[in-house]
């Protein structure tokens, strides 16, 4: 009876987990068919349908899509999540950019590379893509883990980088190695056991919604949550390498908007920053936590 019940229970799970995923990928835009992966990625105000595609680079085939026409703005997703976070800004962006968006390797559709890779390495996929797209400079935003990834570029392929917007990359620039371990140690939600009874999901829900704005829809942050569902079957992700790229930012030298998104949790002392960064103007971004771009595109 317990073996029965114990089935019954992972049976129920499973099936509430394969409909989340449905729900959640058609919300971003993909519809999954017996036939594979079939894309239907119009939006309300649109341009144009998002153009899909993949590149091969050193650390396997990376994920893109793209919308629009004129500059090449390439936007860069937090770490464990994917280029879905910029499904509802990109529209509103095409008819003055050719927005790109990545899916960065070991995230979304990327795939999962051999070893962890350095924010080097991450940055390096980039350009690899950008090569293989044909574009020599690009604009660049880049939310939190990915804000580290545009930094990177600004200073190791700085000819290749335009103008730069980072979203809640406030950094700590006092990790010492002890700090550091502490932060390779503390367990995210990844990190905790899949369970019968699915605790695991109440626990990483409630931290999702802590990392929400206080008026932030549930809807909105199912949207990420979902992500960091599907990613946590993943070796590896952005975050561990975030947490070890210490940059020179002496040697960054972009013309900056830094976003700070007034309920972010993990946002970092964006102020710092700026002081870091001469001439960067600063914005707080009103009514959004960690998850901006999902719950206030328009802004």
């Amino acid at each position: 009876m317990n073996n029965r019940r114990t089935f019954i229970l992972i049976a129920t799970l499973a099936m509430n987990l394969r409909r989340l995923m449905q729900l959640a990928l058609m919300v971003g835009g993909l519809l999954i068919t017996s036939a594979g992966l079939e894309i239907k990625a119009a939006m309300p105000g649109m341009a144009g349908d998002i153009q899909r595609s993949f590149s091969n680079t050193q650390f396997g085939r990376v994920h893109h899509w793209s919308i629009g026409q004129g500059s090449t703005l390439l936007m860069l997703h937090q770490s464990g999540q994917t280029s879905t976070e910029f499904l509802a800004i990109a529209p509103l962006l095409a008819d003055s950019f050719r927005v790109v968006a990545i899916d960065l390797p070991n995230h979304g559709q990327s795939d999962t590379s051999d070893h962890e890779l350095t924010v080097d390495e991450y940055a390096d996929a980039v350009v690899d893509v950008l090569d293989n797209m044909g574009i020599t400079q690009a604009h660049m935003l880049g939310q939190h883990g990915g804000a580290s990834v545009v930094i990177n570029l600004g200073i190791r392929y700085a000819d290749r980088v335009g103008k730069v917007i980072l979203s809640g990359a406030g950094r700590d620039e006092d990790v010492d190695e002890e700090k550091l371990q502490e932060m390779l140690n503390t367990p995210m939600t990844r990190d905790l056991p899949i369970d019968v009874d699915g605790d695991f999901l109440q626990k990483t829900w409630s931290v999702y919604r802590k990392m929400s704005a206080s008026n932030t829809p549930p809807e909105v942050t199912f949207q990420p949550f979902l992500s960091s569902l599907t990613l946590r079957q993943r070796r590896y992700d952005l975050h561990y390498a975030v947490y070890r790229y210490s940059p020179n930012l002496d040697e960054f030298n972009k013309e900056t908007l830094l976003l700070k998104a007034e309920e972010d949790i993990y946002a970092g002392d964006v102020a710092a920053l700026q002081r870091r960064i001469p001439g960067s103007i600063l914005r707080n971004i009103p009514n959004c936590g960690s998850w901006q771009f999902f719950e206030q595109p328009e802004l």
